[in-house]
């Protein structure tokens, strides 16, 4: 990682204001060139000098635009992304979970590239009452490109706002026993119906899907994809103890033994993570399949790289493939195994009563 964030514990007496940080999206069509201006100024998105920079991040802005605000108009929402209705919800309930426990939260996203931003997540937070505070990320896995940048955003506020107050940023909850219990329930299901409707094995396939990331940033030390990769190897072996029954069939099936992962979301001349899914996808379909079932791991809402790039974009080029039954797993957006899992998490491993703040 490479930087140290602030990971003070904190105390359950104390009123906490919680903040569900992540990239965030256009409210809107005429929020997408901003938007778009805002996430490639981002060093940690396009690496080149930073007199250079700005440039660049409004050229490419400017080109992408009338393409990027077309696919948000598809997936409806008002030509905007849901992602922040979704990450409200998500705090609305991690606010009744921990009260449930007997903690005071208040919760608000604060996103990297778009509104709200930190300093007036913050804020809002202090004038409620917070007296520390508790970031999380809504990437599960980390990377200096998503959780990094985003957690940086986050503390530079807090700095400036808050410097006096305790804060805990947590960087990644990749193995979240109710994360990997919420992935594994739409392939089991999928899978389980497969099997039991008499469809040949080497005719279905189950393909994992997650963000794609510059190899440079790797080769550097990024734990991005080990973490992937674990989290993806978690869900897959919870999928094989739900179906033991169907041991054999499932030898048999491609992603049956060994977990098949593909990458979306490239950007750019540069190399990338891969494989490509649409590459892995005409794959399958070139070798026999035509039941696919797609499982996103990257991503806790559904927004456009879902949405569009997955439910419209992969499903197009699935079919043509030869692919019949294409099915795309849920984000996890308000699914309770996992959100009881993380506040669970978050309460045991963040607080700890007569803390004394000293950022252990």
């Amino acid at each position: 990682m490479a930087q140290r964030f602030r990971q003070e514990r904190l105390d359950p007496a104390r009123p906490t204001g919680l903040i569900l940080c992540g990239m965030g999206g256009p409210d809107g069509p005429g929020d997408v060139r901003p938007f778009l201006t805002n996430l490639f100024s981002d060093p940690q998105i396009i690496p080149v000098p930073r007199l250079v920079a700005p440039f660049l991040a409004r050229f490419i802005a400017w080109r992408r635009t009338p393409a990027v605000r077309k696919r948000y108009a598809q997936i409806g929402h008002g030509g905007g992304s849901p992602q922040l209705d979704w990450t409200r919800k998500q705090g609305e309930r991690l606010v009744s979970l921990a009260a449930a426990a007997g903690h005071s939260w208040s919760a608000r996203p604060a996103m990297r590239y778009w509104h709200p931003y930190p300093d007036a997540s913050v804020q809002e937070l202090l004038d409620e009452g917070a007296e520390q505070f508790l970031v999380v990320p809504t990437y599960p896995q980390y990377s200096d490109a998503t959780n990094g940048s985003t957690l940086g955003f986050v503390q530079d506020s807090l700095a400036r706002l808050a410097p006096d107050l305790p804060a805990h940023l947590v960087t990644c909850w990749h193995d979240l026993p109710g994360f990997i219990a919420a992935l594994a329930d739409g392939s089991t299901e999928r899978l389980r119906g497969w099997a039991e409707a008499g469809a040949e094995p080497d005719s279905c396939a189950l393909l994992f899907v997650a963000h794609s990331l510059p190899e440079k940033f790797i080769a550097a030390g990024d734990p991005y994809l080990s973490q992937t990769r674990a989290s993806v190897e978690a869900v897959h072996g919870e999928l094989r103890r739900r179906l033991t029954m169907h041991d054999g069939w499932l030898d048999r099936m491609p992603g049956g033994t060994k977990p098949l992962l593909a990458f979306q979301s490239r950007v750019g001349p540069i190399k990338w993570l891969g494989p490509d899914v649409p590459d892995e996808v005409r794959r399958l379909a070139a070798s026999g399949c035509r039941n696919l079932h797609v499982q996103p791991v990257s991503f806790t809402c559904e927004h456009i790289e879902t949405l569009h790039e997955l439910d419209i974009e992969l499903r197009e080029i699935a079919e043509q493939a030869g692919i019949v039954d294409f099915k795309r797993g849920a984000a996890l957006n308000v699914n309770e195994t996992w959100l009881a899992s993380l506040s669970a998490h978050l309460i045991d491993t963040v607080f700890v009563r007569g803390a004394t703040h000293d950022g252990e």
